[in-house]
């Protein structure tokens, strides 16, 4: 192109300085877009962030946000075991993709019961500290007899197995009668040797009277969906087959109301009676 004969030198560096000035305007308006973009990213990943903190991690039932909606976490637990069902109970788990915990009698560990404490953990459960002999007046006779009892079980299963189990559960629960008179120094000892206490929001009722099938699942039914994580006690003891009767029913009936499942240890906080969870 032609330059005009009138076109001095100096229109030709104002020309040059407005081009310059020119790029460096699209240059920032660049870094200002890329910048606004990324600030909204990192503001979604927060929010994700914080609606995942509130419902525990990935495993205790991380959320993930789908249309809206918060997954909830359900916590199978069985005390009294292992038992001549424990395979069986087992086997459902398996088939259903859930995780659940164990509190386990050290009395019943020995022998080819051994075998299926292995299973349990193999399969990715948690076990946890129930009670040695599971005789009230021997385990509470007194917080040293309480305490030894635990350790008793604890010990066990670090020599049997190379587990470290951080959870216990009170035989009848951390409010029972037998416990009030040393309820504070007990709780502190477990604190003090690494573990938690842990007891339940939802009860099966599945270990009094003549329960059924039908009264199993409705005690669940009518007190779970009060709670997003909420912890349900059954048993497993050889007398318990209608829990395992029921057992794949209460598990279709958590995921139709949207829970997921996970091992209590990956609870956010730990559940206690006397305390709101």
């Amino acid at each position: 192109m032609k330059i005009p004969d009138n076109f001095d030198k100096d229109n030709k560096e104002e020309r040059t300085v407005w081009t310059f000035r020119e790029k460096a305007a699209c240059i920032a308006a660049v870094i200002i877009i890329c910048a606004c973009m990324l600030a909204e990213r990192s503001g979604w990943r927060d929010s994700a962030w914080m609606a995942g903190s509130r419902n525990g991690s990935k495993k205790a039932g991380e959320s993930a946000i789908s249309e809206g909606t918060v997954k909830k976490t359900a916590y199978l637990t069985f005390d009294d075991g292992p038992s001549c069902l424990t395979e069986k109970y087992l086997d459902i788990l398996k088939e259903e993709g859930a995780k659940a915990t164990f509190f386990l009698i050290g009395q019943q560990i020995d022998g080819e019961m051994a075998d299926i404490i292995k299973r349990e953990l193999d399969e990715g459960h948690e076990i946890g500290v129930h009670t040695y002999c599971h005789e009230a007046n021997e385990i509470y006779a007194n917080e040293e007899s309480c305490f030894k009892d635990i350790m008793k079980i604890k010990e066990q299963l670090e020599m049997q197995f190379g587990y470290d189990a951080k959870l216990v559960r009170f035989p009848w629960g951390s409010a029972n009668g037998y416990i009030s008179a040393f309820r504070e120094g007990i709780i502190n000892k477990v604190h003090e040797n690494g573990m938690e206490y842990a007891d339940w929001n939802v009860s099966a009722e599945d270990s009094v009277g003549t329960p059924s099938v039908d009264s199993i699942m409705e005690n669940v039914r009518k007190d779970f969906q009060k709670y997003d994580e909420p912890v349900i006690l059954m048993h497993d003891s050889g007398c318990n087959k209608q829990t395992l009767e029921a057992l794949r029913g209460i598990i279709k009936e958590l995921k139709e109301a949207g829970y997921g499942f996970a091992t209590l240890s990956e609870r956010k906080q730990p559940c206690h009676f006397l305390e709101k969870h």
